[in-house]
């Protein structure tokens, strides 16, 4: 009887774990202009993609038709627990393999200036899945050996194409694309510090013969002037040859979306200028990076608490500033009581944390709870400090 129940209460479990973390898995057709037929691609919605309406995704594209369970599988447990690391994205690759468009990596392979499969990609695949889908203008490029190859020519030639670009594994050897005679000159001329590459390698039998150009395009990295392109390179790890994209996706990601989960430290360059170069750097963030607003509350509120002791003045005014600028922010108004209640202005406090508990009614219950507890504990210190 107790076997029963358990397996009964697994079923219930999983049934119900199944319901909670399933994705939509959509198809589109694209026919590009020359083809006789379609291309396949398919789309893996997030989560709550049908529920969210108002909000807006970044698209990540990869054209191995069997990358499709990987990323999403990494992606459903990576952005799960409120978008940390990865932040929520639409994925998008082929069905299967098309011969037409493998023509066209053909041609590319025999004359590096035959671009038609960027105008198949861009033109079509792209363009058809922000005609349909709610897509914020971020695009990832996600490409392992020749596909890897194929986005460091996309950066070269048509640099605007994706915002960023993880790359394992590119097979350089014979110059795919002339990617290594051309990126002392493209590189250059083409990117933005916003901009993102992150492009990895090991020393596997399949990849030892490009291990070498990925070390020259490596230089011509490091010969780029200061603000041209946001860069992060990878030959150190040793891992199995199959296990190179996820390690690379998963890394990749983490460091793509590092300036948004993680604050300055106070000891950074910026924090060091001040609260005006801290906004200054997030505002940029935000328009040259992102295209949305990229947050500064948490590296403005780690800046006054690293002055509370020797300057509680200047950290309660950056406090206040907070406030100012996130109005809707329950913990920029928890932050700024506590720094009042360290000061042993416990009654400024308890003003300040009764905002926090009334802004964060519009958050989940733990949020809720958490506010009122500090709100209680600035209650009780109160009392003791007047018996």
């Amino acid at each position: 009887m107790k076997f029963i129940l358990v397996c009964l209460l697994l079923c219930a479990s999983s049934h119900g774990l199944a319901e909670n973390t399933t994705t939509t898995i959509e198809t589109i057709q694209v026919l590009p202009e020359g083809f006789e037929k379609p291309i396949e691609y398919k789309v893996t919605l997030p989560q709550n993609y049908a529920t969210d309406l108002d909000k807006e995704y970044f698209v990540l594209f990869d054209l191995h038709p069997k990358s499709q369970m990987y990323i999403s599988g990494m992606h459903d447990w990576l952005s799960h627990n409120g978008e940390w690391p990865w932040l929520e994205t639409i994925i998008v690759t082929p069905a299967d393999y098309h011969e037409e468009f493998a023509s066209t990596f053909t041609r590319l392979v025999n004359d590096p200036k035959d671009q038609s499969i960027l105008d198949v990609i861009e033109k079509g695949v792209l363009r058809t899945v922000d005609e349909k889908y709610r897509t914020n203008g971020y695009k990832i490029y996600n490409g392992f050996m020749g596909n890897g190859a194929l986005g460091l020519y996309v950066l070269l030639n048509r640099p605007t194409m994706f915002n960023a670009y993880l790359i394992a594994s590119p097979a350089l050897a014979g110059d795919f694309g002339n990617v290594i005679l051309d990126a002392p000159e493209k590189l250059t001329l083409s990117n933005k510090q916003s901009t993102f590459l992150y492009m990895a390698i090991g020393n596997h039998g399949y990849e030892r013969s490009h291990v070498l150009p990925f070390k020259q395009f490596e230089q011509e990295l490091q010969n780029l002037p200061k603000g041209k392109l946001q860069w992060t390179t990878n030959n150190s790890e040793h891992h199995a040859y199959m296990s190179r994209p996820v390690i690379t996706l998963l890394n990749g990601i983490e460091a793509l979306f590092d300036d948004i989960h993680n604050d300055l430290s106070p000891d950074s360059d910026i924090s060091k200028q001040g609260p005006d170069a801290i906004i200054r750097y997030y505002e940029t963030l935000s328009k040259e990076k992102y295209g949305f607003t990229v947050s500064a509350e948490g590296s403005l509120k780690a800046l006054a608490k690293s002055l509370v002791e020797q300057n509680p003045k200047a950290a309660i005014e950056i406090y206040e500033r907070v406030t100012q600028r996130y109005p809707n922010s329950a913990y920029a108004y928890a932050s700024l009581a506590k720094a009042y209640a360290d000061q042993g202005e416990i009654h400024k406090a308890i003003q300040i944390q009764q905002i926090a508990v009334e802004k964060s009614k519009s958050m989940v219950q733990w949020h809720q709870n958490k506010h009122q507890q500090y709100l209680d504990e600035f209650k009780a210190m109160l009392d003791n400090s007047s018996k």
